[in-house]
């Protein structure tokens, strides 16, 4: 049974790297999309919870309202209690980087720490997009699948196993639901 299952997902590495295959232009969007777009992504985050407050305020506007700490306070202290858990998991886990166990794969670029799993981006990234879609549904969306993309790219690029990356969501979204319920439930009562 164990050997069915590290045989699926070995092979399911392998056809998603072998996306690197196709082209070298589709290799380059990979590449802004696994490793570049991160930031953005998180800017784009803050952004949006700054503008949104403000622009739905009906008194006049302040750019730190009571409602704008609330929700910074949640994403910032469940995400950083989801990589803090990530980062441990690494430590202790020690799985080696796709590109170590398998000499033949060639990875679009060189990644840091040499622990795969879980994946601190994809943790990151659930986290954040679960934390986004709890308190405004609509954009959420957008959030997901920013961090859907992040995740499965860096996958295809050859520095993440598929494994790294569903423990990273699961992670990220668990820590993300039980902080909304203390921080954002609990001081709505």
């Amino acid at each position: 049974m164990i050997n069915n299952l590290i045989e699926l997902h070995n092979n399911l590495f392998f056809n998603l790297h072998s996306i690197t295959d196709i082209s070298p232009t589709l290799n380059h969007w990979i590449y802004i999309i696994a490793e570049k777009a991160d930031m953005y992504v998180i800017a784009i985050a803050v952004l949006f919870m700054l503008i949104h407050t403000h622009i739905h305020s009906e008194n006049k506007p302040r750019l730190i309202s009571r409602s704008v700490l609330t929700e910074g306070m949640y994403l910032i202290v469940g995400i950083l209690i989801a990589w803090g858990i990530s980062y441990l998991m690494k430590i202790g886990f020690a799985i080696p980087r796709p590109f170590l166990q398998f000499p033949d794969i060639t990875p679009l670029f060189l990644y840091g720490g040499h622990n795969s799993f879980p994946s601190g981006h994809a943790t990151l990234f659930a986290g954040l997009a679960t934390a986004i879609t709890l308190i405004h549904r609509n954009i959420g969306i957008f959030f997901i699948v920013a961090a859907l993309s992040i995740s499965i790219t860096r996958v295809i690029a050859g520095i993440h196993f598929p494994i790294d990356i569903l423990v990273g969501w699961i992670l990220g979204a668990s820590v993300s639901i039980i902080v909304y319920k203390y921080f954002i439930i609990k001081n709505k009562h």
